[in-house]
């Protein structure tokens, strides 16, 4: 095998792509031949350090918070460290990933800024699922479809396996390729890297899954679908999806039940001010009678022992929130005007058609200077005059409500002015049209209650054909994918599709903000109209119009269904989860090709070449390949590097002080504050803030990034936790909030806004943090890219996203302006700090070495 140095050059050039650093490693070493990745990593091991021996060959691991018990044969969590006889095998000796780039993308801000860091990856966390769905996938449950990933979350207990996290839902049951309801037992969450298949069919949402799930499909329409393998199916192929549905008994809403968590906020008139109830309240603690008081307030002593009454039973604000009242069979709210509305309500068609057309048109207006007033609004064309008229009847005579229809610019409403009756159908149906969803009791409602629905939907916001054809649209999700389900279960084959639209639109002249999505549901009422749809006694049969594969890095879902063992995917038939307990191979998919071969040495002389003042270790998982990063931290520190680890922090002591003699600097990724989407990202919470605890008490410079991503961790609430909890380790560390961007991992969130980072980094602030940093939308977050002296607030470092354009801390680590200590590791000279500039910042992208 070849020793040569490779060569190796730098290139600055905006337009030259990347080149790895792996192609010139591959130059000394050629990677291991073979296609299973388990198979090569186990050439690639030595007898691991940071575990004990137990009894029966048994070995007990302590790379990471898993702390896996591992049996003679088995593996951990992350895949790569194994038993063999009783002794741990760990990987060594390899890189699956390699980058040098600056060390402001780690990120760190107070390690040798204006710097370059090497930094390799290994592999780990693979566990390869060969029956998974990605956490979008709609599943259909007796509640409407809902996204694997919440079906997952909304369970009722959850229980960490080796192999995956599975959670067990409270009766929840979902549709089989039989058509029939059955419980669902499990549902399982694995770690995946690799590829996904994803298929498109014609006319639905495509489906994104592991190639190995099974879908029923056939490529003879004459044959019955089969259980087959994504990765196998062609472009000749059909999915199947089941084409019968049972429907059951009436529903009655449980108005009560649907209103008990609503509460609302209203004014309480009182004769007597606030200072006067505080004098009464004064005047009763130190003894005075009721007689007395009033006396000298000029009221009657009965009053006054009245007033007292309420204060001592806390009922003396001047503002109250409230929950339902029931009176007799009606309900209603505080101060809203007798009488309430039904305490239930038949699930009937007439009730069906008002739930449709406020699907269609309807809405919940506040008022903002009556904060307990509610207005139910149903908003039609000026020319829809016998449907508002209809509409108004059928609140009469169903709910008892008195309508108005009122003549506005562009529409003719039907307005309610009852505060239950809005809330009712808010809770019922959402209020915001990009909230909207079908009501769940209509799911297991008789079929003529789910036409009434669907036909008082489609009239109100759709159009029906001379063809038979019915279209509909609406800006939500949700109830884009009810809208679909029934228009199945009533017997018809739908369509749904997914259009993004622009973010601002005009309406008469004004220009308005518009929903990112409109979808469009289609169904034949019709099936003479031709289409690519095959009908058979049992199934639609959906051709494909493309397959392709993606690389993935994430969770995937799949569940256990009792008796027939398959579901609805987006709609088709599935194969359930089988085997999820047996560990896969793994594989690295994200580079797409076998890890290459290196030593320590060849690693530390590639970082000189490349001018690093840093080696790291990151990209997967560090701490469960610390002993290779300590053969390569102990070479690189006897050369003058500093080292790094960019963890997720989910650490044990144990391993700490296996590489504190060699790491100096740890970044880790404080992702949320809540346990639950922790538990979506496959860890415990307190794990991560015992790991934080252990870093900076074990003396390590610590740096902490957030990943700011809406809808799942920026309320202000979340984010001020994770900011004091911070500070009470220490007001020193820096806290990186970053912005968070879609990509194809992770499309169902918005991107981070400007202002929602400044206001995380204000919450920093307010937190008594020292240095916050917001990340990833350079020139766009003012002073918050830059380091000031916490005492006299001197600018000390100006950045423009990885550049260092202005660098003023002395080699003492010190503020040039008041002697302050900065913390961090620093310059010992300043010179030594590379400066960029602004209009010129893209020369700084990250490089690779040739």
């Amino acid at each position: 095998m070849s020793t040569k140095e490779p060569e190796i050059r730098r290139s600055d050039r905006a337009s030259e792509p990347a080149t790895d650093l792996l192609k010139e490693i591959s130059k000394l070493r050629q990677p291991i031949a073979g296609s299973a990745l388990a198979n090569e990593i186990n050439l690639m091991v030595r007898e691991g350090d940071l575990y004990e021996k137990l009894d029966n060959q048994r070995v007990h691991c302590f790379a990471c918070g898993h702390h896996c018990k591992i049996n003679d044969g088995g593996r951990g969590i992350c895949q790569v460290r194994y038993n063999v006889d009783g002794k741990l095998f760990v990987p060594r000796g390899y890189v699956a990933a390699l980058q040098c780039d600056p060390i402001e993308k780690k990120p760190f801000f107070h390690v040798y800024p204006g710097t370059d860091a090497l930094t390799f990856g290994m592999l780990g966390c693979d566990l390869h699922c060969g029956y998974c769905f990605a956490p979008d996938t709609m599943v259909i449950t007796e509640q409407g479809p809902k996204q694997f990933s919440d079906v997952f979350n909304s369970s009722e207990r959850f229980e960490q396996r080796r192999e995956a996290e599975i959670a067990y839902p409270y009766a929840v049951r979902t549709i089989s390729a039989s058509g029939t309801w059955r419980r669902v037992e499990a549902v399982f969450k694995h770690p995946y890297r690799g590829k996904l298949a994803v298929i498109k069919p014609f006319y639905l949402p495509e489906l994104r899954c592991t190639p190995d799930h099974r879908v029923f499909a056939t490529d003879d329409v004459k044959r019955a679908p089969t259980l087959m393998y994504a990765k196998d199916l062609t472009l000749k192929h059909y999915l199947a999806i089941p084409r019968h549905y049972s429907f059951t008994s009436p529903q009655v809403i449980d108005v009560k039940k649907q209103l008990s968590e609503h509460q609302v906020t209203y004014r309480v008139p009182w004769d007597l001010s606030i200072q006067v109830r505080e004098e009464i309240r004064a005047a009763t603690a130190r003894g005075e009678t009721s007689h007395e008081i009033g006396e000298r307030l000029e009221k009657s002593a009965s009053y006054i022992r009245h007033v007292r009454s309420k204060m001592s039973r806390g009922r003396a604000e001047d503002v109250r929130t409230r929950g339902v009242l029931v009176e007799s069979n009606t309900l209603r709210f505080p101060n809203e005007h007798r009488p309430g509305i039904p305490l239930t309500i038949p699930l009937d068609e007439a009730m069906a058609q008002l739930l449709g057309y406020y699907c269609a048109e309807g809405s919940v207006i506040q008022e903002k200077t009556r904060p307990n007033s509610y207005d139910l609004n149903f908003s039609f064309s000026p020319r829809e005059i016998t449907l508002a008229e209809h509409v108004r009847e059928l609140l009469r005579e169903h709910l008892g409500l008195e309508a108005q229809i009122i003549a506005r610019s562009t529409t003719l409403a039907v307005v309610v002015s009852k505060v239950s009756a809005a809330l009712l159908f808010k809770s019922l149906c959402g209020g915001r049209a990009d909230e909207k969803r079908v009501p769940k009791q209509l799911f297991d409602a008789p079929r003529q209650v789910a036409q009434a629905f669907l036909d008082a939907y489609a009239q109100g916001d759709g159009h029906r054909y001379s063809t038979g054809k019915v279209s509909v649209t609406t800006v939500s999700s949700s109830l884009a994918y009810d809208i679909a389900w029934l228009a199945l279960k009533l017997g018809h084959a739908p369509s749904l599709y997914d259009t993004p639209t622009s973010l601002v639109g005009r309406i008469l002249g004004r220009e308005v903000k518009c929903s990112p999505h409109q979808y469009t549901i289609v169904w034949y009422e019709n099936s003479s109209v031709a289409r690519r749809v095959i009908e058979t006694d049992d199934y639609y049969l959906i051709p494909l119009r493309e397959i392709s594969f993606l690389d993935y890095d994430g969770d995937v879902y799949n569940m256990q269904v009792e008796s027939e063992h398959n579901y609805l995917a987006n709609f088709f038939a599935v194969s359930n989860c089988q085997n999820w307990d047996i560990s896969q191979a793994l594989r690295d998919a994200t580079a797409g090709r076998p890890p290459t071969l290196v030593t320590p040495q060849q690693l530390v002389m590639l970082g000189k070449r490349n001018g690093a003042k840093v080696v790291a270790s990151s990209y997967n998982e560090p701490l469960i390949t610390s002993e290779w990063a300590v053969e390569v931290f102990g070479e690189a520190k006897a050369n003058g590097f500093t080292c790094a680890y960019v963890s997720n922090g989910n650490a044990t002591r144990e391993v700490l002080e296996y590489i504190r003699p060699y790491v100096s600097a740890y970044k880790i990724d404080l992702k949320s504050m809540r346990d639950k989407n922790y538990r979506q990202l496959g860890a415990p919470l307190q794990n991560i803030l015992d790991g934080v605890k252990l870093v900076h008490s074990m003396g390590f410079w610590l740096e902490i990034v957030t990943l700011t991503v809406p809808g799942f961790n920026d309320s202000e609430e979340e984010l001020r936790d994770a900011a004091q909890f911070i500070a009470s380790v220490s007001r020193d560390i820096p806290w990186h909030v970053t912005a968070f961007h879609q990509d194809y991992k992770m499309m169902d969130h918005a991107n981070t806004s400007v202002s929602m980072l400044l206001r995380a980094c204000e919450l920093g602030r307010e937190a008594g943090l020292n240095y916050v940093y917001a990340g990833n939308i350079p020139g766009n977050v003012g002073e918050w890219e830059n380091t000031y002296c916490p005492n006299c607030r001197e600018l000390l470092i100006e950045r423009y996203g990885y550049t260092i354009l202005d660098y003023r801390i002395t080699g003492e680590g010190t503020c040039p302006n008041c002697a302050t200590k900065i913390a961090g590791i620093w310059h010992a000279d300043p010179r030594e700090v590379r400066l960029g500039l602004a209009d010129n910042w893209f020369l700084r992208r990250p490089r690779a070495v040739r």
